[in-house]
């Protein structure tokens, strides 16, 4: 039905004119870009992405480095590092030490590309087991061994030095004393040897006195007093006794001496005589010849 007052012929043009104008913008959108969510779908597949790069860490392995026990802390570190190792030190003994150089290298712990190195001072022996006391040795027991046999002994416990003296203050050693008799030592018999500690024998070449510093022969003691012979009086300075030079005594057993003391007695061997005697000898009281000699700030009587 036809409505009064609008005409019906403009209103269908109009309609035509619109779907044309849809149509054609429809099909140039097409043509061109592309145009719904296909189209933009297809611009983002086109846009490059970046590039992504990996790179793989490869960690070298250090060639096979020889055991360096017994070697010093310096020479197993400076080989372990030119091996290409990282090296470590620490004591190997209970104590907490920083190692030094010259230590000896007596446990090695190896990771894949590092050493730690458990070191004990050079001289001291390593410990059984890391971290544990050192076990030093014991002086072994020498009295009554013969030099040779002791200086053995003394060599396997310390490298220290071995000093020799006579037990006995009239007797020397010299020469070869190889058979000589130890009678004292020092250090004692169990003491612990930590490092080279030194060592003193105390020899003999007969029997061994009960203590360091007495006489073989008694007689050679200063402080000596021969025993006085039966019916003598020393007390009475008579029966020839003489005070000076070529008097004469008797010294027991029959004896004379030539030259006697001040007092009137015999001298023996060890004691001190007069600067005038110098030079002389005499018969001992124990009948032995003895000689007055000038031993520098002393003159002594001695065989």
């Amino acid at each position: 039905m036809n409505r009064p007052g609008r005409p019906q012929a403009s209103v269908r043009g109009a309609r035509k004119a619109w779907r044309k104008g849809v149509g054609a913008g429809v099909l140039i959108c097409a043509l061109v870009t592309g145009c719904g969510s296909g189209g933009e779908e297809k611009a983002v597949a086109a846009k490059p992405r970046p590039t992504v790069t990996v790179t793989a860490t490869v960690t070298a392995t250090p060639a096979l480095l020889a055991s360096q026990v017994e070697s010093t802390v310096a020479d197993a570190t400076g080989a372990a590092k030119q091996h290409g190792y990282r090296v470590a030190a620490h004591d190997a003994s209970e104590k907490d030490a920083s190692p030094a150089d010259d230590w000896t290298v007596c446990f090695e712990k190896f990771g894949r590309d590092s050493v730690d190195f458990g070191a004990v001072a050079s001289g001291a022996p390593c410990p059984k087991v890391d971290g544990r006391p050192i076990p030093w040795p014991s002086m072994p027991s020498l009295v009554g061994r013969t030099y040779a046999g002791a200086a053995t002994a003394v060599g396997k416990v310390t490298d220290g030095d071995v000093s020799v003296k006579a037990s006995y203050k009239d007797e020397d050693v010299d020469g070869d004393h190889d058979d000589w008799k130890v009678c004292f030592q020092s250090p004692g018999a169990g003491t612990q040897v930590v490092g080279d500690r030194d060592v003193t024998l105390w020899l003999t070449e007969d029997g061994c006195p009960s203590a360091k510093g007495t006489y073989k022969d008694k007689t050679n003691d200063p402080n000596y007093t021969p025993p006085v012979a039966a019916g003598s009086d020393d007390s009475s300075g008579s029966s020839g006794t003489s005070s000076s030079s070529g008097g004469s005594s008797s010294g027991g057993a029959g004896t004379t001496c030539e030259i006697v003391s001040n007092a009137g007695n015999c001298y023996n061997a060890g004691q001190f005589c007069r600067n005038a005697d110098v030079g002389s000898s005499t018969h001992a009281g124990n009948g032995r010849l003895i000689f007055c000699r000038d031993e520098g700030s002393r003159n002594r009587w001695n065989y």
